[in-house]
């Protein structure tokens, strides 16, 4: 089949679990014989038209960022342009949208030069632009958020209803997209997130991987790679290490990640003297990933509202590291196939630390218990959550899109 991807963000910049999906879909695709195209907004400050990914090109277009409105109308008039340059005499079988703004003008303009389309559902788009903007404080700016809010749940409802398939990763995002966009349960299809087994895999010698970089060796190493924002309730993370008290002196914990919050942060770390156990990293390189969830005795996923998939849970899984999560989102439809007690109470600093101390302990009073949940953990991702499987479920989606 001829494919192409359309998308708001780029499949060579893997900053999020969008840009990875993007990306191991296509390759995916690619290596199996379909010809694959992506056309994506280029990433602010890169400008090069054309970029590959193995052997899958990306072509993109620049948007102007003058003001909300520049930027909205530049998206749709220059992905449509960008679409007919790539088409450049090959009729699409099939589109696979992956975000509603990349692929709204194609959808509108150009649906009969594509044989079927398919929207990928990562998150709804108006929540997370509720979750990471503040309404601001006068008349103005609400109306402005308001607005925002509105454009976005409009886009997405739009380009899903004209889609034959829409593609989310969890049971959690079939209802929410249910639930927003009041589309017919018959056309939406559950294909889970994944990782890389081979990429991501539990290490030969522990202590090696710590000593290259350069962590205690007789301390608990918990670990978190979250984009700095504040639903991924990093703030509470932080509050519940400080409840745990002298119970938390031999932990290290580190923070993977970059965004807004990382002076607040930083403040917080500080005020509750905690600098000597919390260690904010800044942006992990792809290349050093596996090796963080490999030297970390736990991997912590403390988030707030809107987890979608959560891709760095099955990452950590495929290294046999054990994850303690909240009970929001796609997190405990996967937790909870490796061990309910893996999953929190609640989101807050309370919650955080009771869980912590619970998983703690098992570790400690219970030998061979954390063996167990790792052995658990990479037999799941051998089985469910890889990209062989994810790919075979999205080939017979595309499928039926075409059909």
């Amino acid at each position: 089949m001829n494919v192409l991807m359309l998308a708001e963000v780029s499949a060579v910049v893997v900053i999020g679990g969008a840009e990875r999906v993007l990306r191991e879909q296509a390759l995916g695709l690619q290596q199996r014989g379909h010809r694959v195209r992506v056309v994506a907004r280029a990433p602010a400050g890169d400008r090069l038209p054309q970029v590959t990914i193995g052997s899958v090109v990306e072509s993109r277009y620049d948007v102007s960022r003058r003001n909300e409105a520049a930027f909205v109308l530049s998206s749709v008039l220059r992905s449509i342009a960008a679409l007919d340059q790539a088409r450049a005499g090959h009729r699409w079988d099939v589109a696979v949208i992956h975000q509603s703004l990349g692929g709204l003008g194609p959808i509108l303009c150009r649906t009969r030069q594509v044989g079927g389309w398919i929207y990928v559902c990562h998150s709804l788009a108006h929540e997370e632009y509720r979750s990471r903007t503040s309404p601001g404080t006068t008349s103005l700016e609400r109306a402005r958020h308001a607005l925002n809010t509105w454009v976005r749940q409009w886009s997405e409802r739009v380009v899903m209803r004209r889609c034959r398939r829409i593609v989310v990763l969890s049971e959690f995002m079939r209802q929410r997209v249910m639930e927003s966009h009041r589309l017919p349960e018959s056309r939406l299809r559950i294909v889970p997130g994944a990782a890389d087994p081979v990429r991501f895999h539990p290490p030969a010698d522990p202590s090696e991987v710590r000593r290259r970089l350069k962590l205690p060796l007789n301390k608990v190493v918990l670990f978190t790679v979250r984009n700095l924002v504040p639903r991924m309730g990093l703030e509470n993370l932080v509050q519940a290490i400080a409840r745990l008290g002298e119970e938390g002196q031999d932990l290290q914990v580190l923070v993977g990640g970059d965004g807004v919050l990382r002076s607040s942060l930083e403040q917080r770390i500080r005020d509750l003297k905690l600098t000597d156990r919390v260690r904010l990293l800044g942006y992990v390189a792809e290349q050093e990933l596996p090796l963080y969830y490999q030297a970390a005795d736990l991997v912590l996923m403390p988030t707030q509202e809107l987890e979608g998939f959560g891709l760095v849970t099955v990452e950590a899984m495929a290294c046999g590291t054990p994850v303690l999560g909240t009970p929001v989102g796609a997190i405990p439809e996967v937790l909870a196939r490796v061990d309910p007690g893996l999953i929190a109470d609640g989101t807050d600093g309370a919650a955080l630390a009771s869980a912590l101390r619970r998983i703690l302990r098992r570790f400690r009073d219970q030998p061979g218990e954390q063996e167990r949940l790792s052995i658990k953990c990479r037999a799941l991702v051998e089985e469910e959550y890889n990209w062989v499987r994810h790919t075979d479920r999205l080939e017979v989606i595309l499928r039926e899109a075409v059909e």
